[in-house]
């Protein structure tokens, strides 16, 4: 028997193989033994043998059969006794092969060790022994039969040769073993005692062990070749087998199995649990009938998918991802259904339970759709909403839409912190939606479309009455206050409001609307509803234009600085001046500050108007005699966005102004931004000798232990209380906020400056009060450069009662553009270049 060969060959091995080819190949082939494993080689060894050893019977048989033949063809009177010894010889063999069968295949114990290359060795010396003596009793037969039978006995002996070596071909040692033997004996039989009529044969003997040779050695390697393949699919339907009994019993997913007629052939345990019915019931139902039983009522969509699965079982293409809703023991769950159509018609395939991806992708969709904080839909729930009812080209369905701003969100989120903003974000949504609970089943939306942005889509086309006492109803909802970490918190918001198709007809255009709406409410004082209208749409327009005035003004000089003296109320004495910036438009005119400094702050132009302000503030103060100060404005975006210490240092070293001259004006909302960050600016600039004002005192949000933190010099009144003052009726709360206002300037080592002085008995109050400056229209108006530098020169010269009398004089014959002042930034400061290209700057 062969010896195993390596199961892989490595690359060096593949030339050496093919060069093998041919009989080489073959003989090679037939005594290799193919086998992964030790095991596997033994195992086919042991087949092999078995093989030969279950034919042993026949062979036996066979040669009974052949040797009566051969006595019966003798004549009668032969003497038989030469050939008893062969005969002897031939039974013995015979029937300890016969023996070796009946051991081997009823007597050797199951757990015996497989045969190997030894017995399969001995084996073969058998059946060589066995071919010998057969044409040994031929060629003494021979001689003796009569004429007519001779080329029947060479027939019958060359088809015995043939037969057996077939036969035993399963094991190639025995099957060479044999043919040897038989062939061999024949050959020297004939040359040693030649019989006249088979001397022919002698030729033929070495092709004949030749063919007989390569036939089974071809037989031998197909037997293990067979025998192999057949292992390996016993072993991979083992594999399979097992991985299906694993597979049902632990997976979360089944087997199914029906006919050609739908009914259910196989049902997996698992299948039964899901359904609370024994597998023995089920099987033989039909699949669709069964699924039907378990449909939730009234459910048009499950039946839908049924309907789907009974078409998919009909056609012939594979199942993929039929999913069915069902309902099972009161709960709802989700099946799909895979598969593949069997050769017999009928379907086989795996279900899945899926209702926990299910749940996972409508809650990814909730999240998609919904807002974190408020729990309302968000923006993109939103625009897909509004597409449905204007998009997609078919008619538009008439619907509003009202956008929210909250006019105190930034404070609160800033003051107290991003926690408190988000808890007055979800009291805002609740009560949105409960001011609209009334319209439920209209189809109503309301939605967060981002920091403090809302929106509220309705299914109709209200009126201009009805969209006012709506957004009347939705602001008196919100202006109830909110608690928040013992804080109490007034809520304002701002409403524009859009209709369609009256005002548009596509989304972006009717959201654009409505934005156009809301813009206008915050402009016209905050805590409004402003409803669409086409003005809006020019309005908007001037403002872009007026926006690229404004940039190309910082390149040709239209911006000037204008001022407005500050008196000391308690002697009359010029202090000094508030600088203020003024745009002289060359067809516009003068444009007033609240209309371009909001523009400046959006687009960014501040920080560079800012930074040069500082300067020119600076340098014309320079100019003023004694120690007039000047005071600039700094705005919350410039404070914000600008290296303000950086700017100031450079207007102070180019200008050579004391520091101690520049007073820097800044609101609440600019030091509430960041107030670490406030406060340590601050700090910095007073260690440079800046003065610090805090400028409209009272109209924030400051708290009191914060103004104490801050690093002021003064606070500025309001002119708001200032203009009370002397009213006869609002007077008296007036003069009690200032008062309150003017002892905590006291109590914290401030002075205070009071603005929008018109009137004398104003100052008076003011001044019995104990203020400390005033500044207004009273004393003077804002002048520019040239006039400012006469007041001073003036007032210093012959007194300030001088300097205002002369300026009222004068006020309509003075210069009013001074081009030594002219905005020209890229030649004073190291600033971006301020030309209008379509972009921010």
């Amino acid at each position: 028997m062969a010896e195993p060969a390596s199961s892989t060959l490595n690359p060096a091995s593949a030339p050496r193989q093919r060069a093998r080819a041919g009989l080489p190949g073959l003989i090679a082939a037939a005594w290799q033994v193919p086998g992964d494993t030790p095991e596997d080689v033994a195992r086919l060894r042991n087949d092999q043998w078995r093989a030969i050893v279950e034919q042993l019977p026949i062979s036996a048989v066979a040669t009974a059969i052949a040797v009566s033949m051969l006595m019966a063809a003798l004549p009668a009177g032969t003497d038989l006794v030469p050939l008893w010894p062969v005969l002897a010889a031939l039974v013995a063999l015979n029937g300890f092969n016969f023996a070796l069968w009946w051991h081997e295949c009823h007597r050797r114990s199951p757990s015996a060790p497989e045969r190997g290359v030894r017995a399969g060795l001995w084996l073969a010396a058998d059946l060589f022994v066995g071919g010998v003596l057969d044409v040994v009793l031929v060629l003494q037969v021979a001689p003796l039969i009569p004429s007519s039978l001779q080329a029947p006995l060479v027939a019958c002996l060359a088809g015995a040769i043939a037969s057996a070596a077939w036969m035993f071909a399963l094991l190639p040692a025995v099957s060479l073993a044999w043919v040897l033997g038989s062939c061999g004996a024949l050959a020297v039989g004939l040359l040693l005692h030649p019989v006249s009529w088979m001397s022919a044969l002698l030729p033929l003997v070495p092709l004949f062990i030749v063919v007989l040779g390569m036939a089974g050695l071809l037989n031998a390697r197909l037997f293990l070749q067979g025998r192999h393949a057949q292992y390996a699919a016993a072993r991979d339907r083992l594999t399979v087998s097992l991985l299906l009994r694993d597979f049902e019993q632990h997976a979360s997913d089944w087997l199914w199995e029906v006919g050609r007629d739908g009914r259910l052939l196989h049902v997996s345990r698992r299948m039964a649990e899901q359904l609370g019915e024994p597998v023995e019931a089920l099987l033989g139902q039909p699949l669709v009938t069964l699924l039907a039983r378990h449909l939730p009522p009234d459910d048009a969509d499950a039946w839908r998918r049924l309907d789907h699965l009974t078409r998919a079982l009909g056609a012939t293409e594979p199942l993929r991802d039929v999913d069915l809703r069902l309902q099972l023991r009161g709960e709802v769950v989700w099946w799909s259904l895979h598969g593949n159509r069997l050769e017999g018609a009928g379907w086989r395939g795996v279900c899945s339970d899926v209702t926990q991806a299910r749940e996972r992708e409508r809650e990814l969709m909730r999240v998609a759709d919904q807002d974190a904080v408020t729990g309302l839909a968000n923006r993109h729930q939103f625009q897909r909403r509004l597409a449905l009812l204007l998009g997609g080209g078919g008619p538009v369905s008439p619907c509003t839409v009202l956008l929210l701003d909250l006019d105190c969100f930034k404070q609160v989120n800033d003051t107290l912190g991003h926690a408190a903003g988000d808890h007055l974000l979800a009291t805002v949504g609740e009560r949105l939606a409960e001011s609209l609970a009334a319209r439920r089943g209209n189809g109503d939306l309301v939605a967060r479309l981002g920091a403090d942005e809302f929106a509220v889509l309705l299914r109709d086309e209200l009126s201009p009455e009805a969209i006012h006492r709506l957004g009347k109803q939705l602001r008196s909802a919100l202006r109830v206050p909110v608690h928040i970490d013992g804080h109490e918190i007034d809520v304002r918001a701002s409403i524009g409001a859009a209709c369609a198709p009256r005002h548009a007809q596509a989304p972006d255009a009717l959201m654009r609307a409505a934005d156009l709406a809301l813009q206008a409410a915050k402009a016209a004082g905050r805590d409004r509803l402003v409803p669409y209208e086409p003005a809006l749409q020019q309005e908007a327009q001037d403002r872009l234009s007026l926006l690229a005035d404004l940039r190309q003004a910082l390149d040709s000089g239209e911006l000037e600085m204008h001022y407005q003296p500050q008196i000391e109320l308690a002697s009359g004495q010029l202090i000094g001046f508030e600088a203020l910036m003024r745009w002289r438009h060359p067809t516009r005119g003068l444009v007033p500050p609240s209309v371009f400094i909001p523009l400046a702050e959006e687009s960014g132009l501040i920080v560079a108007m800012g930074a040069w302000a500082l300067l020119v503030a600076c340098r014309d103060a320079a100019r003023w005699p004694g120690s007039l100060r000047v005071a600039v404005n700094v705005s919350a975006h410039q404070f914000e966005r600008s290296p303000l210490e950086l700017h100031v240092i450079e207007a102070l070293e180019r200008s050579g102004l004391r520091a101690d001259r520049l007073e820097v004006e800044l609101t609440e909302s600019a030091l509430l931004q960041d107030n670490h960050r406030a406060i340590d600016l601050l700090t910095r600039l007073r260690a440079l000798g800046v003065r610090i004002a805090l400028d409209d005192f009272g109209t924030g949000f400051s708290s009191l232990a914060y103004l104490r933190r801050l690093p002021l010099d003064q606070l500025k009144i309001d002119r708001a209380f200032i203009a009370d003052l002397d009213h006869a009726r609002a007077g008296a709360r007036a003069r009690a906020i200032v008062s309150a206002i003017h002892d905590l300037a006291q109590a914290l080592g401030l002075h205070t400056v009071a603005e929008g002085i018109e009137t004398v008995g104003q100052q008076d109050v003011l001044a019995e009060m104990g203020c400390s400056i005033g500044q207004g229209f009273l004393f003077a108006q804002a002048l520019p450069r040239d006039a400012t530098q006469a007041f001073v020169e003036l007032a210093h010269r012959e007194g300030l009662a001088a300097a205002r009398e002369a300026q009222l004089e004068s006020s309509h014959g003075l210069p009013q553009s001074w081009p030594s002042t002219r905005l020209q930034l890229r030649s004073v400061l190291q600033l971006p270049d301020t030309r209008f290209t379509g972009g921010e700057l």
